[in-house]
């Protein structure tokens, strides 16, 4: 697959530099307006990236559902995207609180009894680096939140997009990961990291997880027309998922943000949401998954001496054999039940 934005992906200034956004996305795909009929649910789309990339959906005519913890936050977020479109199909609010199990199940109950077609999940939400704490149910938070409640969700809206995929409009998962990821594969025997937590290994080890799910998820649906697709956005710095960073003195960020490539790298929310929003629609991408993406392409394995903050893969993310004990188990913790 041809990469149209290589060239602006080599010198790098900063945000909003030469790079592409999701709008440009949206054009140079041929997609501008011509969304109608599409039903994406977002998770956390009431800032950031979920945000971005609702509002850039919904001015094409996709129909946007966005998840928030609350009535009154996910409104906010969605009245100011309607008045802006207004001859766009409104964007609509489903109230999940991803640290809680029960919370997820409501949201799917409440998504189906309001959509019969789902095209696209796009699995958004997420928290990093975050001090030690569990969810409701026990789980490590950056674990629980990013992973298993996001492998539930799918799980419980799987029908729906099997039923609505056509073969010429598949249907698409879409994993948000990190190259957070090559900072620890999952620690199978130890998934809350008991006794050894550290912030950025709980980070890795669910951005791993969130790229095994999709590639495991191509692998058991490919063939029915569902495909899992995971990617990295790009650092973006100003958005809540780094509310946990902005005020750390960990010797890592103190290593990045001595660095002159960490500046350079990061990107604006517009062009962070241009990776998702591709793999959300993007025409290049249909019937393919089971792929890791960033900088709106397919990813290039890491070179063995880049920092974490630069694009690129660790083999690992492609083993067959750990994306599958991982599934097991998430169906185990996450106490549903498996058809494939």
């Amino acid at each position: 697959m041809d990469n149209r934005y290589a060239a602006a992906h080599e010198s790098r200034n900063g945000a909003g530099d030469a790079r592409p956004t999701a709008e440009q996305v949206i054009r140079d795909q041929g997609l501008t307006g011509k969304l109608d009929g599409r039903v994406i649910l977002i998770t956390g789309g009431t800032a950031g990236l979920g945000t971005e990339s609702a509002r850039v959906l919904q001015k094409n005519n996709a129909k946007v559902y966005i998840t928030a913890r609350t009535v009154e936050k996910g409104q906010k977020v969605a009245n100011e995207l309607n008045e802006a479109n207004p001859n766009s199909p409104p964007i609509e609010v489903v109230v999940a609180d991803l640290s809680n199990v029960q919370s997820v199940r409501d949201a799917a109950k409440d998504f189906l009894a309001r959509s019969n077609k789902l095209n696209v999940l796009l699995n958004n939400a997420g928290v990093m680096a975050c001090p030690e704490s569990k969810t409701a149910d026990g789980f490590e938070m950056q674990f629980g939140v990013n992973h298993i409640a996001h492998f539930l969700l799918f799980q419980l809206l799987k029908s729906l997009l099997l039923a609505s995929s056509t073969p010429k409009l598949q249907s698409r998962v879409v994993s948000l990961s990190s190259s957070g990821h090559r900072l620890s594969d999952v620690h199978f025997d130890n998934y809350n990291l008991t006794g050894e937590y550290d912030p950025w290994v709980g980070y890795g080890q669910s951005k791993t997880a969130n790229i095994l799910f999709a590639n495991e998820l191509d692998r058991r649906y490919g063939s029915q027309g569902l495909h899992g697709l995971s990617l990295h956005p790009g650092v973006i710095m100003n958005t809540e998922l780094s509310r946990h960073q902005l005020n750390e003195s960990s010797e890592m960020m103190e290593a990045m943000l001595s660095d002159p490539r960490f500046t350079s790298i990061q990107k604006s929310v517009e062009q962070g949401a241009a990776t998702q929003v591709w793999a959300t629609v993007g025409s290049d991408l249909e019937g393919r998954g089971g792929l890791f993406l960033d900088n709106t392409a397919v990813a290039s394995e890491a070179k063995p001496d880049d920092p974490v903050f630069e694009s690129g893969y660790l083999p690992r993310i492609y083993d067959a054999d750990r994306a599958s004990r991982l599934w097991k188990d998430s169906l185990r913790l996450a106490n549903v039940a498996d058809d494939a």
